[in-house]
Parts: structure tokens; C-alpha cells; sequence
């Protein structure tokens, strides 16, 4: 009997001590090795990452957004609700601090504001409050979750309820604008050694045990092409270099016609040979039907094609700046999309194609935003000293798939100064919100879609006054 007592202790404890060494295995030590992290679609626990084939991101802090049956919107320390059947527009509470934002999902109603530090509210129609978490960071929604990422930086998942459901951390370095959709992170990084912005994704994998847990890897995504061996100067390198291709021999056709870019009639173009096209993209929008928006710069640069020869004979100056000189560089701002399927299947190699959807004629826009198919950019006049100048405010339209675009409303600034206008889109209405200089006064205004039926939502009082205004737009 004692034999047999022993021989089940020692099975007992060596259960015990296999069960303490797998947990250990599992939850401290294979978390730290790379490949215990797959994809997505690998994971047997897919269902509860998520629909990866979505064609949809998340969507970020606003002023205004739409919800369910209606549109709320922020005025300074106020939030308001106008019903969309019979525009009516009332306060569904006031908060001692201002809003910084908010976030919607059909009902569901989040305000980001900060007291002592930042918080995350929910709030629902009477205007009962409730603070879910403190949210240092750049809050969003995706499906049924909040996300917060933050500048150290990390990302945290939230149910509606504030319940914390992971935090991981990205190896990205200092972020300066970004999106989430499926878990990746899109974003632009300035970099400073080389004056200009990268654009980066990073790439989530999950833990073979957890989906929760997740492993980022952060790639440069190639947008920017190049045709030339480089020379002292250039800021590529030889194993950058591409065989001559369909988008070369397209945007060379576009400069050489001499209708888009920047000063091109003050070279003979017959001289020079194409060296690179570098999109150098400024902004970037949310995913919309599968694609990410950017706006920026096409930097098009042309070799001297006798380029050594004429080197040769420059006495002075480092070689890196005797290549400027037998070298051309010409601009255009652009309107383009990319896949994000394309980005998903990216490797550290691939180039990524984007679809150019209009060039910047006007060489003005300050910002787009991407609704249903189409998009709306905000421009106004530009700024002088004279505090007294009227300036206009103009909204254009443009249909994506087309690239054709027009000026649907213009108006009178309310204030004079420099404070720049915002503006939001939703399923029906475009919002205006207008400042004073440092913000002291605001003013909202309302437009359909189509530019019509402008009217003053809220006056520099604070006050609804939903007063119809004269409509304008290009003849």
C-alpha cells in the first residue's frame, strides 16, 4: 500500500511539475521567439482575430461623425445630435473641459476629452456619462473595439464596456501620423537623416497560443522608383535600381507634355534621361472599400545624358553637388490609392503599386477626406498680413474612380485671421467649423453633399440658429 502511495505522489508531482513547466513554456518563455508567431489566416484562433478580408479599417477621433439615425457633432465643451429626418439639433450634454473628439458606432458614443489626463467616455443619448479607461493616445474603432496607440508606442484593444482585451508593443520608433485596419498599423515616419517622410506598415503576427498576443514587424513600403545607377548625392542605392518600366514610360510621357509639372518648359527634355519617380506622400486617409488614399508629392527626376562628361568639367564644388547640376527635378502634387491587399502581401522586396487618381491642378490642397466613393478637399485663400482681408472658403468634389473634380460651395470667412477651417463629411451633410484666432470663437455651418442648401448650424455664441445662407459655387 505505502508503494503504491509513493508511486502515485511521485506521478502526482511529476504531472505537477510538467504542468509548472509547460505554463512557463507557454506563457513566459516561446512568447519571446519569432517563430512562434504565424499570420491571420494561419491561427486556429482566426474567428477571434477578426474578418482579415474586411474591406474596412477603423475609423479615428472627429469632431462630427455619423451615427445610426443621426449626426453628433462637438462645439468646444458641447455635445450635439442632429436628427437627419427633421434636422432638428439639440445639446446632449456640456462637460467642464473640452472635447476633443469623439468615436461612433451605431449607438455607441465615445467622447475623448482631457481633465487631469486623457480618458475615454461613454455617453448615451440623455447624457448620462460614464469614464471608461484613461487613453493617452490616438483612440479609433474597428468592428466592436477601441483602439488606442499611443506614442511609446504601444496598441491597446478595448471592448464598448472599457475592458482591457490586450496591449502589445510596436517596434516603430516615432510615429507621426497613423491608421489601424486588421490589426496592422499604417503610418508615416519622418525621417530626419534623409529630410523626408517614409511610409511604413507594420505587420502584425499572432501567438500561436494567444491571438492576443501579437509580434509586429515594422517594413518601408517601396513607393518610390529608381532607373539610374546613383552617383555621389543621389539617396538610393544601387540595389534600388529597376529595369525601365510601364509606370516609367508613363509619367515620362506626362512630364515630357509639359501640362502638370512644375517648369518643364525651361528644359529641353530631349537631353536628359529619366532617373526616378518618388511619391512622397503627405497624408493619408482611412481605408475606404478596400484602399488607402494618399496625398503628396511625385518627385520626377531627369539625368544629363552626358551627365559624366559635363561633370568632368566642373572645377568645383563636392561631387555631390556637381550631380545637382547636370540633374533635373520636377513636382506635381497627387491624388493616389493603393490595395490593402497589396500592402498585406508585402514583402521587404516588392515595390507597391499605387493607382493614381488625379493630379493637383490647383497646387492647394490642404487635406482630403474619402466618403463613398468620393472625394472632398477644403482650400482657402491664402493668408497676407492684413487682419482686416476678406478670404473665401471653397469645397471641392471629386468621383475617385474618374479623377474628375469641380468646386461644389464657396463662402466668406466668418473671422478674419490665420486660424484655419476644419471639415467633416457624412453620409449626407459636409460640417464647416470655423475659428477665431487661438480658437476663442467657433462657427458651424452645414452643406448637402452637392455643395446646396448651406445653413449656420451653430452661431459664435454657442447658440443653434440653423440660419439658411446664400449658396455658392464656381460659375
Amino acid at each position: 500500500m505505502r508503494k503504491k502511495n509513493k508511486l502515485r505522489l511521485s506521478i502526482l508531482f511529476t504531472l505537477f511539475f510538467i504542468i509548472i513547466v509547460i505554463t512557463v513554456l507557454i506563457f513566459f518563455v516561446l512568447p519571446k521567439f519569432d517563430f512562434m508567431y504565424i499570420s491571420a489566416d494561419k491561427h486556429w484562433q482566426k474567428e477571434k482575430i477578426g474578418d482579415v478580408d474586411e474591406k474596412t479599417g477603423g475609423t479615428e477621433i472627429e469632431k462630427v461623425k455619423q451615427g445610426a439615425n443621426g449626426i453628433y457633432f462637438v462645439y468646444k465643451d458641447k455635445l450635439m445630435y442632429m436628427d437627419e429626418a427633421d434636422e432638428q439639433v439639440r445639446e446632449i450634454c456640456k462637460l467642464q473641459s473640452g472635447i476633443i473628439g469623439i468615436i461612433v458606432k451605431d449607438n455607441n458614443i465615445f467622447l475623448f476629452k482631457r481633465d487631469d489626463v486623457e480618458g475615454i467616455y461613454k455617453v448615451d443619448l440623455s447624457g448620462k456619462i460614464v469614464r471608461l479607461f484613461g487613453a493617452s493616445g490616438t483612440p479609433s474603432i474597428e468592428g466592436e473595439n477601441i483602439y488606442i496607440l499611443d506614442g511609446e508606442p504601444s496598441l491597446r484593444k478595448y471592448d464598448f464596456n472599457g475592458r482591457k482585451i490586450f496591449e502589445n508593443k510596436v517596434k516603430s520608433g516615432f510615429i507621426s501620423s497613423s491608421m489601424i485596419f486588421d490589426n496592422y498599423i499604417f503610418f508615416i515616419r519622418y525621417n530626419i537623416d534623409i529630410g523626408y517622410d517614409n511610409v511604413e506598415v507594420s505587420i502584425p503576427n499572432y501567438y500561436l497560443f494567444d491571438a492576443n498576443k501579437i509580434n509586429y514587424k515594422t517594413r518601408k513600403l517601396k513607393l518610390s522608383r529608381y532607373y539610374m545607377q546613383p552617383e555621389l548625392g543621389n539617396r538610393y542605392w544601387k540595389e534600388d535600381v529597376i529595369p525601365y518600366d510601364s509606370v516609367a514610360k508613363e509619367v515620362d510621357k506626362t512630364v515630357r507634355e509639359g501640362k502638370i509639372f512644375d517648369d518643364t518648359a525651361e528644359k529641353n527634355l530631349d537631353d536628359y534621361e529619366l532617373q526616378s519617380v518618388e511619391l512622397l506622400p503627405w497624408s493619408f486617409s482611412e481605408v475606404q472599400d478596400g484602399y488607402i488614399y494618399l496625398y503628396g508629392e511625385q518627385r520626377v527626376t531627369y539625368r544629363d545624358k552626358n551627365y559624366k562628361e559635363k561633370m568632368s568639367v566642373i572645377k568645383e564644388g563636392w561631387e555631390s553637388e556637381k550631380i545637382k547640376k547636370v540633374s533635373y527635378t520636377t513636382i506635381a502634387r497627387v491624388l493616389c490609392r493603393i490595395n490593402i491587399d497589396d500592402i498585406k502581401d508585402t514583402s521587404e522586396d516588392d515595390y507597391i503599386n499605387y493607382e493614381l487618381v488625379c493630379y493637383d491642378l490647383n497646387k492647394c490642397w490642404g487635406g482630403f477626406i474619402i466618403n463613398n466613393k468620393n472625394a472632398y478637399v477644403l482650400k482657402e485663400d491664402e493668408y497676407f498680413d492684413s487682419s482686416k482681408e476678406d478670404r473665401n472658403i471653397y469645397v471641392y468634389s471629386m468621383d475617385v474612380d474618374t479623377g474628375l473634380y469641380k468646386e461644389i460651395y464657396r463662402k466668406k470667412r466668418f473671422f478674419n485671421g490665420n486660424y484655419y477651417s476644419e471639415m467633416f463629411v457624412t453620409d449626407k451633410y459636409i460640417f464647416i467649423y470655423e475659428g477665431s484666432e487661438y480658437g476663442v470663437k467657433e462657427c458651424i455651418t452645414s452643406i448637402k453633399r452637392d455643395g446646396n442648401n448651406p445653413v449656420l448650424v451653430m452661431d459664435e455664441n454657442g447658440e443653434v440658429v440653423m440660419k439658411p445662407l446664400e449658396s455658392k459655387s464656381e460659375e
